[in-house]
């Protein structure tokens, strides 16, 4: 294998990320992005079939125009750029150990960095926004009482969106304490707890649908489409864009995207604003680090300072201007800077 691009690819992408990292199929999906795009870029920029690809045309020369190619023709952001560089930088660490004979070169690409991102706050709802859009669903409609339990079952436990399309109706468990079981990236699972509300909704959808009669046929998830199939993430973008569109129309506008992913955000920061510990949220969010959390507190110091500034009130009469005029401090000042 030694040399050969395809082989080596292959195997990283089926045997490695799956195998030995237990990587997720989403994460392996993106991985599979980065390559492809890698192989048109041979192709049109430097005019290398994907059949004569080698492991010796893999240089730090090469890479670097990938990348600046994916800035300037692809339009990719710096996030995605780096996306892109660590799916490399990953499949360079598995070259080390399959085809050391290049070690030097590997050396060279892996000390390409990564770009910084400008921090940015993250976008979220307000709780009386979350209220507004999970009002709008009519539970006497069976797909809408659906559609209201995987919302709040969303915004409750603050999972991904794979993590909530792979509720199997097995993973819920209604008995005291209530918990849903989540499968997070690299298949770790935790335990969230659910709230009364959210137990009492998603018990009563089981049992109007009759899921755990059916969940041992062919039947196993939660939450399904209208082919009693699982739910996709297209789906469930568009069970969301449905009822913020009546929110805006009916009640509120509200002036964000929102995804499944501001969901989760927006738990986290309702999470921070009623006391609940950054390393609680970090482990209930299922992060890796307690560094991935903390962008949450600057959500939060924002909406804090806002609230303040929004109430502030002098408690002094106006004297920005009579410093100048205070001849003690004036004549401290000046023999200060004699010293």
């Amino acid at each position: 294998m030694k040399g050969d691009f395809s082989k080596c690819l292959t195997k990283f992408l089926t045997t490695y990320l799956a195998g030995e990292r237990n990587l997720s199929t989403h994460t392996i999906s993106s991985y599979c992005d980065t390559f492809k795009l890698f192989l048109i870029f041979m192709k049109e920029k430097q005019n290398i079939q994907p059949h004569q690809l080698n492991i010796k045309l893999l240089t730090k020369e090469i890479i670097v125009n990938y990348l600046s190619w994916l800035d300037s023709e692809r339009g990719s952001s710096t996030s995605t750029r780096n996306v892109r560089l660590a799916a490399i930088h990953s499949f360079i660490k598995f070259l080390e150990f399959e085809n050391p004979v290049d070690l030097f070169e590997y050396q060279r690409i892996l000390s390409i960095k990564l770009k910084n991102v400008k921090s940015s706050i993250i976008p979220h709802l307000s709780l009386s926004e979350i209220k507004s859009i999970l009002s709008q669903p009519d539970q006497d409609h069976l797909r809408e009482h659906r559609d209201l339990a995987l919302l709040t079952c969303l915004y409750d436990t603050g999972a991904r969106v794979q993590e909530l399309i792979d509720i199997k109706v097995d993973d819920v468990r209604f008995d005291s304490p209530a918990t849903v079981r989540l499968t997070g990236k690299g298949s770790k699972i935790r335990i969230v707890p659910l709230m009364g509300n959210t137990r009492a909704l998603l018990k009563s959808y089981c049992e109007r649908n009759n899921l755990h009669q059916r969940m041992h046929s062919d039947h196993p998830y939660l939450f399904q489409n209208s082919q009693n199939k699982q739910l996709s993430r297209t789906g469930i973008n568009y069970i969301i864009n449905k009822y913020v569109s009546k929110t805006s129309k009916l009640k509120r506008k509200i002036t964000i995207t929102v995804t499944p992913h501001i969901f989760r955000h927006s738990k986290a920061v309702h999470l921070l604003e009623s006391g609940v510990e950054l390393i609680q949220i970090r482990d209930f969010l299922g992060h890796a680090s307690i560094q991935t959390t903390e962008i949450y507190v600057k959500v939060n110091s924002r909406i804090k300072r806002k609230a303040l500034e929004a109430n502030y009130q002098d408690v002094t009469d106006d004297c920005s201007d009579d410093w100048d005029k205070d001849t003690d401090l004036l004549a401290w000042l000046t023999n200060l800077s004699k010293q």
